[in-house]
């Protein structure tokens, strides 16, 4: 059960990686209205605050008067200049382009990562009796010159004390920015699942994208990496070139109370002429500031499958979700 204890142990670092952060930064609105909490940053004219009695807000930077942190922040202007310090009521936020946490270490523990934790279950009884269980856990974190995500999914099924479905799918995405919204990535994914004869796949890759829109309410990126792709099929291990195209499309609305993801990857092993999509389309309804309700379709397709599994996978799955 030796994935199993991958899946702990990678959980148990998504677990390492809460921390609570002190809130003390304030925002005053041209209104009057004066809000305490956390500045999460700024970009697409839009200021994201996160309070403790209101959750997250998102504000336009028109109707702002004043912000003020005791964090350092990456503060990049509409001319193209940029320093790094506090805000405080010396700056003129209507000539800030984007605001983003100052840190450039490229991992750093209890500190301003952003977590999600989805957990759905399903069972039934009579002519047949199965249960079912999805797991889906994210982790990002930030920077002014870095950004990290993390995804773990992990699905079971077992019907009539016969296990059916046991997949798991890790992803790990680094990226370095650089001028006009470019960056280099590098990808990490992990994945196993004994019902396509995937003993485990891994898959290196280097390369390059670009994020055609970057708002605090919707972003759009793509991303092109050369790839080695190491990988046990059926028991014959072969290590691959390869090429991997991602994308990544998210957008809030209701004032981030409604949230859309939508992630696909194309991965093409060259020497094989073989290809592997899957891609995750969701919808998260926010209940509170930490609560929300996951719905989420799974499409998974492969040109040369293995024998019996001929046809594209497709899944949903319903959950409890958790922010933290």
């Amino acid at each position: 059960m030796k994935h199993q204890t991958i899946l702990i142990v990678i959980i148990t670092i998504l677990y390492y990686l809460f921390g609570s952060n002190g809130i003390a930064d304030t925002l005053v609105v041209k209104n009057g209205d004066t809000l305490t909490g956390k500045l999460i940053g700024l970009s697409g004219r839009v200021v994201t605050f996160k309070t403790d009695y209101a959750g997250t807000l998102f504000i336009k930077v028109d109707k702002v008067e004043v912000v003020a942190t005791d964090a350092v922040f990456t503060i990049i202007f509409s001319d193209g200049s940029q320093q790094t310090s506090a805000l405080n009521s010396d700056l003129d936020i209507e000539k800030i382009d984007i605001i983003r946490s100052a840190g450039t270490t490229p991992l750093i523990f209890n500190t301003d990562w952003k977590r999600q934790l989805t957990i759905s279950l399903d069972g039934a009884n009579g002519n047949n009796q199965s249960q079912n269980f999805s797991m889906y856990g994210e982790s990002s974190l930030l920077r002014s010159k870095t950004e990290h995500v993390l995804n773990v999914a992990q699905t079971w099924e077992r019907t009539d004390e016969i296990t059916t479905t046991n997949v798991l799918d890790v992803k790990y995405n680094f990226r370095w920015l650089r001028e006009s919204r470019w960056y280099n990535t590098l990808n990490i994914d992990y994945a196993y699942d004994p019902s396509k004869d995937i003993t485990w796949r891994s898959v290196l890759g280097f390369g390059g994208g670009k994020k055609f829109i970057d708002h605090s309410l919707s972003d759009l990126s793509i991303d092109l990496a050369t790839s080695v792709v190491y990988q046990s099929l059926d028991d014959i291990e072969e290590v691959l070139p390869a090429l991997r195209v991602a994308s990544t499309y998210h957008k809030k609305l209701f004032g981030g109370r409604v949230q859309f993801l939508q992630q696909n990857r194309l991965l093409w092993i060259t020497e094989a002429s073989k290809g592997v999509y899957d891609g995750v389309f969701g919808i998260r309804l926010l209940l509170s500031n930490s609560l929300n309700l996951d719905f989420r379709s799974n499409v998974k397709y492969e040109t040369e499958p293995a024998e019996n599994n001929q046809k594209a996978d497709l899944t949903y799955s319903f959950g409890i979700g958790s922010s933290f």
